[in-house]
C-alpha cells in the first residue's frame, strides 16, 4: 500500500535529503517533512548542545539505553529499589515521560543541566498551548497526545528520558516517592484523569505502581502493598508475578 520511499510525490525534496514527516499528523494537513540533508557528515554535535556537560550526560544516557536493548544485554536493571525486567523498566520510562510532561515544571529540578531544563521548558509550554487547543475543539478529543508523544527531536527526547531515569534511579520505594510527589499532584492539578491513566497497572510495573498509586488516607501502608504483590490482571487473588525482586542492599 504504501511506498518504500516516503513522499515521493514531493519535488522540492533532494534525494539526499530525509523525506520523513516531521510533525504529528493533522487530519487535512499536508505536513512538512524533515528535510534534513542525509549526505553531510555524522557525528556533528546540534548546536543547541553547547556545553560538554549536557553532551556528556546525552551520551551517557543514550549509552545506558542501548546497553539494556542490548540482545545479549542485562535481563533486569534496577528501578525504584526493585530489579524489574529491562522491557518493564522501558514501560516505566515511557509513562514518566508522560507524566513529566503533564506536571511541568514540578520535574524541572530533575533535568541533569540548565540547558536541558531551559529546552524542556519552552517545549513543555508548547505541549500545554497543544493539548488546550484541543480541549476547545468539538468533537472527538485526544488531549493526552500533547502530553504522551515522545519528542522527535534527540535533543528533548534525551532530556525527558533522563528525568525519568533519575526518578526510577531512587534506591528504595520511599525516596522514590518522596521525589515523584510533587509531580503526581502537580498533574493531578492539571489532568487528574490524565494523571491516573498514566500510572494504571498496564502501562507501569509493579514497583513503580505502589510507589505512584500508593496514597496514606485510602490505601493501605506501603509495606503492606509489597507484601501482599502484584495484583493479577482481571482481579482476583493469584501468585505473585514472575520478574520483580526487591533489590538487595548494598
Amino acid at each position: 500500500m504504501n511506498s518504500i520511499i516516503a513522499r515521493p510525490w514531493d519535488e522540492d525534496l533532494h534525494p539526499t535529503q530525509c523525506r520523513s514527516t516531521s510533525t504529528p499528523r493533522t487530519v487535512g494537513r499536508l505536513q512538512p517533512a524533515c528535510g534534513a540533508q542525509l549526505a553531510e557528515s555524522v557525528g556533528v554535535v546540534p548546536e543547541t548542545v553547547s556545553d560538554s556537560q549536557t553532551l556528556e550526560h546525552l551520551l551517557g544516557l543514550q549509552r545506558r539505553l542501548l546497553r539494556l536493548l542490548d540482545p545479549v544485554g542485562p535481563v533486569v536493571t534496577p528501578s525504584v529499589g526493585w530489579l524489574i525486567p529491562a522491557a518493564d523498566y522501558f514501560a516505566d520510562l515511557r509513562a514518566l515521560l508522560g507524566l513529566v510532561f503533564l506536571s511541568w515544571p514540578a520535574a524541572r529540578s530533575f533535568a541533569a543541566t540548565p540547558a536541558l531544563a531551559e529546552a524542556l521548558d519552552r517545549e513543555a509550554e508548547e505541549r500545554l498551548a497543544r493539548a488546550a487547543a484541543l480541549r476547545d475543539r468539538p468533537g472527538k478529543k485526544h488531549s493526552s497526545r500533547p502530553f504522551t508523544d515522545p519528542p522527535l527531536d534527540p535533543f528533548l527526547m534525551g532530556a525527558v528520558l533522563g528525568i525519568a531515569e533519575r526518578l526510577l534511579g531512587a534506591p528504595d520505594e520511599e525516596q522514590a516517592r518522596e521525589l515523584m510527589l510533587p509531580l503526581i499532584h502537580q498533574a493531578s492539578r492539571v489532568d487528574q484523569a490524565l494523571s491516573i491513566y498514566l500510572r494504571r497497572e498496564a502501562w507501569v510495573s509493579f514497583p513503580l505502581r505502589i510507589v505512584s498509586m500508593n496514597r496514606p488516607k485510602n490505601m493501605m501502608a506501603m509495606g503492606d502493598i509489597i507484601a501482599c504483590g502484584p495484583i493479577p490482571r482481571g482481579g482476583g487473588s493469584g501468585a505473585r508475578s514472575e520478574g520483580y525482586r526487591r533489590r538487595e542492599p548494598w
